[in-house]
């Protein structure tokens, strides 16, 4: 057959030759039909015969004109489809020689058809995989299967390409076996696919090598994670972990109080909403130690769903040196504020002066935020010492040294106060200086504390001359280094007269305590005599041993005229046991089986029975109320044990008496023989108490009525400030920008200055709420309401009986209640709705805020690190009020104060 391209058949069409070829058949048949009518039979038949014969030839020529026809037309097709191919298709021998191959295949070889005929496609593979390619011949010719490979080769001008190989065995025209080839360039998917396992590769060695822990997480629960996570929940394998939700090995609360497992599942969704999550988080490692971690949630969009990365660094070790950094800064503010320190600073440019509270009250300057000129300080100094402080600053200044010196201030008042600086000149890192940085103290009452010890000292120089006293310092060998005192002059003795003796040598009979107090260095008292001159002097000494001068000191007193007073002392027992029976207090006694021992005329005028009726009968028949009452008879046992114990205001009945109850363990040689009681009757003593904490309690009362004054005062002040000031200054600013040409950053600018102005109008309304004074309390508490968004919470306010005014001072505490009860309703309080009730009922005022939140564990309220409920509890207390808090957790909270409309 020829060539589709042919001139035989170029621009052949088979359907007009079909048409003519029935045109003629049906002449034919029409001519046969006008034979001669004489025409024999037979050769009629044979004359229809061969014409059907010719007409059927001729169809079947016709059929194989259009047969023909469409093989070319498929073949033309087909050529077109194999050369204009997206694929490069390639015939190969055996051997790998290129036989034939269509335009895709010269374009992806880089050459033209001629060229690459007759070459081995073996040729455009590297050399490292020629092998893969020769294997990949070798399989498709035996196996008689479609096989696939992905080769890296390379074109005609040397550019690398990535090409896929299908190839499948077959057979020439000839019958000779060829391998049909197809080449797809995979070259981007390659790259592609290489970037992704490079980046997957990176990604892994990031998550498993990091130091901090990264983890893995599906629907809050951990899917995967690397050693360093192990490592810092102490656990030894994945599967311990994985498969946990994002709360596992963490305490049931958070140091904040919320649970754990409720504030994770709040995190997870944070993330899923706004694509992250960082937050400081308190987990426990496997064997239950506590550590901070800053948690970073990233969350990772996938056709499945999405995946949340976790990256967990511990900040234990920040977290405490945070936290020693704190206690140190807490420390320094108690050691100046226990030693009443101030801190001051000099500006090196500006001159100007700046100090803390305590040094401005220190140096009696007027309080102020800001730095102020030097002179104002020079002006505070005493005229007769200013000069000499100017000089020692100059020169510290000058020649880069510290300062130390001690100088008088003149305070506004007038009086005049003694005060220690000391400071130094800081520098930067080039030498320059920067600022000069002091300490103020003042030392005003050491100073009188030295001139009271001076005092002291003549004090005790008089004494020592006039008084019958002798005061001794003694050498560790007991050689006498100062002896001197008027005492002296009854044993015919000057000053000093005998230093360089030895006290051992003069007097044998103190040898014993002298080596107590010299060699063991311990504290004597004890009583010394001597035979000469006649009578016996007796002195009563008392010693100790300096360490730091390394010597003993002893200070001896004439109690010659005591010691002879000790034998009238003896012959006036029997004039004390008559005072114990006058005494004030109510004396008894009992022996081991409580039995009356001793019975003094208080005690028994207070029960109307007398010592002979007491004595011997058992303390319960005398003192039945004891009987009755069993912490009594424990205290007595636990005397009968030999301890001393005592009850106070103990009560008696039914005469309604108070008495101080003291149990002493009486001893006869060595042993408990019984008990004694000593009562004293403290009613009235009680009553002078009662009547002194009221009194207290109004002067309690009066402080803080000073001190929210002050308060509101300085809070009216500030508020000022920021109206006045500051927020005049931002609109001032506003304005500005309204009159500049609009641009984007210029109305961002204006946004943020109304977002400030409305913040300073907030801020300087809560501070002093204007309508409080004007409009009363009333208006307040509802102006304070409605400053509440609705969306946040529902308030309801409700008041009754408050048609008159109340003092001033309660209308500013139930302000200031109500506004830190509503602010800690919605910060903590998690509420939808909370009722507010004031109502003012006889000579009280209650006040009710109730909420529908979460609540809490009352009985953490004093471990709590906040202010607002103690300082509540604090205001109401000195209101002379009562604070009732009824709350639990999931259940809300009602708070009930009472508070007196008179103080």
């Amino acid at each position: 057959m020829s060539e589709p391209d042919s001139p035989l058949f170029a621009g052949f069409d088979a359907h007009p030759a079909l048409q003519e070829l029935r045109v003629r058949a049906e002449r034919r048949r029409l001519s046969a039909q006008s034979l001669p009518p004489n025409m024999p039979d037979d050769v009629q038949r044979l004359v229809q015969e061969l014409q059907v014969h010719q007409i059927e030839l001729e169809m079947q020529y016709e059929e194989l004109l259009l047969a023909q026809t469409e093989a070319e037309t498929s073949r033309a097709r087909y050529i077109d489809l194999y050369e204009f191919a997206p694929i490069g298709y390639c015939t190969v021998a055996p051997d790998g020689t290129l036989q034939q191959l269509n335009l895709r295949a010269c374009e992806l070889l880089g050459s033209v058809r001629q060229r690459l005929v007759g070459r081995r496609l073996a040729l455009f593979v590297p050399l490292a995989g020629r092998v893969a390619f020769a294997d990949f011949l070798a399989q498709v010719q035996q196996q008689h299967t479609r096989q696939t490979i992905t080769l890296e080769m390379r074109r005609d001008d040397g550019q690398a390409i990535y090409v896929r190989l299908e190839g499948v065995a077959a057979t020439d025209g000839a019958g000779h076996p060829s391998i049909r080839l197809a080449l797809a360039d995979v070259t981007e998917q390659h790259r592609a696919r290489q970037a992704l396992e490079l980046s997957e590769r990176r990604f892994r060695i990031l998550f498993e090598q990091n130091q901090d822990g990264m983890l893995l997480m599906r629907d809050n629960r951990f899917v995967d994670c690397n050693p360093a996570a192990l490592q810092l929940l102490g656990l030894t394998s994945k599967e311990q972990l994985l498969g946990q939700s994002g709360a596992a090995f963490s305490p049931e609360r958070q140091p904040t109080g919320q649970r754990s497992d409720v504030l994770a599942q709040y995190y997870w969704e944070v993330t899923l909403r706004r694509g992250y999550c960082r937050f400081e988080w308190c987990r426990l490692r496997a064997s239950g130690e506590e550590f901070w971690e800053d948690i970073l949630l990233t969350a990772v969009p996938e056709a499945q769903g999405t995946i949340v990365h976790a990256a967990w660094r511990d900040i234990t070790t920040e977290k405490q040196a945070t936290a020693r950094v704190r206690a140190s800064e807490e420390r320094l503010n108690m050691a100046l504020e226990a030693s009443g320190t101030g801190i001051w600073s000099i500006d090196s440019t500006t001159s100007e002066l700046y100090c803390d509270a305590r040094a401005q009250q220190i140096f009696g300057l007027a309080p102020a935020s800001q730095p102020t000129p030097l002179r104002v300080l020079q002006d505070a100094l005493h005229p007769d010492d200013r000069r000499c402080v100017l000089e020692a600053l100059g020169k510290a200044l000058q020649k880069k040294i510290p300062l130390d010196l001690e100088h008088r201030i003149v305070q506004p008042d007038g009086s005049i106060r003694y005060v220690s600086a000391v400071g130094r000149l800081l520098h930067d890192e080039q030498g320059n200086p920067l600022r000069f940085v002091g300490l103020v103290r003042d030392i005003t009452a050491g100073h009188e504390e030295q001139a009271e010890l001076t005092y002291k000292n003549r004090l005790l120089e008089h004494i020592l001359a006039h008084l019958p006293v002798v005061l001794i310092r003694l050498a560790p060998s007991g050689e006498y280094l100062e002896m001197m005192g008027n005492g002296l002059r009854r044993l015919q003795l000057q000053d000093n007269e005998l230093v360089g003796q030895n006290i051992y040598a003069l007097y044998p009979q103190l040898t014993e305590p002298a080596q107590r107090l010299l060699d063991q260095h311990k504290p004597v008292t004890f009583t010394g005599t001597t035979q000469q001159p006649e009578p016996p002097v007796y002195f009563q000494n008392y010693g100790f041993f300096d360490e730091q001068r390394q010597q003993g000191v002893v200070f001896a007193i004439d109690v010659t005229a005591a010691e002879e007073s000790r034998r009238q002392l003896q012959q006036e027992k029997e004039f004390t046991q008559n005072l114990l029976n006058n005494t004030v207090d109510a004396v008894a006694a009992v022996d081991l089986d409580l039995r009356v021992t001793a019975w003094n005329a208080q005690i028994a005028t207070l029960l109307g029975r007398s010592e002979a009726e007491a004595l011997g009968c058992p303390l319960a028949e005398v003192l039945p109320g004891f009987a009755r009452d069993p912490q009594i008879l424990a205290l007595l046992h636990r005397t009968l044990a030999g301890e001393a114990t005592q009850q106070l205001n103990w009560q008696a009945t039914p005469q309604l008496m108070y008495f101080d109850l003291n149990f002493v363990p009486l001893r006869t040689l060595g042993a408990i023989s019984g008990v004694l009681l000593l009562a004293r009757d403290v009613t009235e003593r009680n009553a002078l108490l009662a009547e002194t904490n009221r009194l207290k309690l109004r002067q309690q009362q009066e402080v803080l009525s000073a001190i929210l004054t002050t308060q509101e005062e300085e809070r009216r002040r500030i508020a000022e400030g920021l109206h006045n000031g500051v927020g005049q200054l931002l609109y001032a600013t506003k304005l500005h920008l309204d009159n500049l040409p609009p641009s984007q950053p210029g109305q961002a600018s204006q946004k943020l200055l109304s977002e400030a102005i409305r913040a300073t109008r907030t801020i300087s309304f809560e501070l002093t709420p204007s309508i409080l004074e004007d409009f009363g309390l009333k208006m307040a508490l509802r102006e304070l309401v409605k400053r509440i968004p609705a969306n946040t919470l529902d308030v309801d306010l409700n008041f009754s009986g408050l048609e008159e005014k109340l003092p001033p001072l309660l209308d500013i505490a139930v302000y200031r209640i109500m506004q830190e009860l509503l602010s800690n309703v919605m910060k903590h309080a998690h509420a939808r709705e909370v009722f507010v009730q004031v109502a003012r009922a006889d000579d009280h005022l209650h006040l009710s805020v109730e909420d529908d939140g979460v609540g809490f564990d009352a009985g953490q309220m004093k471990k709590a690190k906040g202010i607002g409920l103690p300082g509540i509890c604090t205001r109401v207390e000195l209101l002379g009020g009562t604070f009732t808090l009824r709350t639990h957790p999931g259940k809300g909270t009602t708070v009930t104060i009472q508070l007196p409309l008179a103080p």
